[in-house]
């Protein structure tokens, strides 16, 4: 790709039910991608192109939605992609341009209770609803659905690290720092865990100091 032709269909404006334009960032020496939405300020990433493409959709509609519960419009700016399709490709990534809906947590979490419904033991049924019930914010529910995870598949070491997410935003420090030290023992190599344990350390810390 050498020259880029802003989209003027509907990603040019903002709204939570519209497709945003992405950029897919490969670097061939590592592998996995990095996914932007310049448009809103987004970014995340993922193993494979279709999960990079899943984690922005998950990103850009938090951002929304963190937006419209303040009944704000949120910053756009639809020219944002030429300037930085023309940074990555002057560092000589791979890049690519794609479209992606706002995830729709209503939807997945339809879709999984329907697959729970025909497969109560649908361990990958539970973890998906678990991290949209955790991007909706409601804890609890995240919480229950990763421990059923952890019953169905006892060293799921993701399962583990998001329970300790869920539990970690609802203050609830300790038993964070229990889940982030069981998904270590069970994968030692799992990066995220290390900085999510951390950041609960850091939390508790704060809060037993301003008791």
């Amino acid at each position: 790709m050498t020259d880029y032709a802003p989209n003027t269909g509907p990603s040019t404006r903002a709204g939570k039910r519209q497709e945003y334009e992405v950029l897919l960032v490969r670097d061939y020496e590592y592998p996995g991608y990095a996914v932007f939405c310049p448009s809103l300020g987004c970014a995340s990433q993922g193993d494979t192109r279709e999960e990079a493409l899943e984690m922005i959709a998950d990103a850009i509609a938090m951002y929304l939605d963190s937006y419209a519960e303040d009944g704000l419009e949120p910053p756009f700016t639809p020219d944002a992609m030429a300037p930085t399709v023309a940074e990555y490709q002057a560092e000589g990534y791979g890049i690519e341009i794609a479209t992606v809906l706002p995830a729709d947590w209503d939807a997945i979490i339809a879709d999984c209770s329907a697959a729970i419904q025909r497969n109560p033991n649908d361990a990958k049924a539970y973890l998906t609803r678990g991290g949209t019930y955790l991007n909706k914010r409601e804890y609890d529910r995240a919480i229950a659905d990763y421990t059923t995870v952890i019953s169905l598949t006892p060293d799921d070491a993701e399962a583990y690290c998001r329970r300790g997410d869920a539990y970690r935003s609802s203050g609830k420090y300790n038993r964070a720092i229990a889940d982030y030290d069981a998904t270590l023992r069970r994968d030692p190599y799992y990066d995220i865990a290390y900085v999510s344990l951390e950041m609960a350390y850091v939390a508790l810390w704060k809060r037993e100091k301003s008791i």
